[in-house]
């Protein structure tokens, strides 16, 4: 129960802090009327304006850190036994 209510909360946080970065300007601002002509398929992936935020990647650190020591929390409980 208490591993499930660590996910759940892990996945709040990281819902929480990537969608700061996409509310961050809401309502959005109303854009220029200007056309860009496009000279077909630029063959690369779209710019969509979003920026990966320190917080995000700190998340991602410290999920790899947790499931590093729940590792090796195992590994040294599974040798004590």
């Amino acid at each position: 129960m208490r591993r499930a209510l660590g996910v759940l909360a892990s996945a709040f946080v990281a819902v929480i802090v990537m969608a700061g970065t996409a509310l961050a300007e809401y309502p959005p601002s109303p854009k220029p009327n200007t056309v860009v002509k496009s000279s077909g398929g630029g063959g690369t992936t779209a710019f969509t304006g979003g920026e990966i935020s320190t917080a995000v990647l700190a998340v991602g650190i410290l999920a790899v850190l947790g499931v590093a020591a729940l590792f090796v929390a195992r590994r040294r409980s599974a040798q004590g036994a």
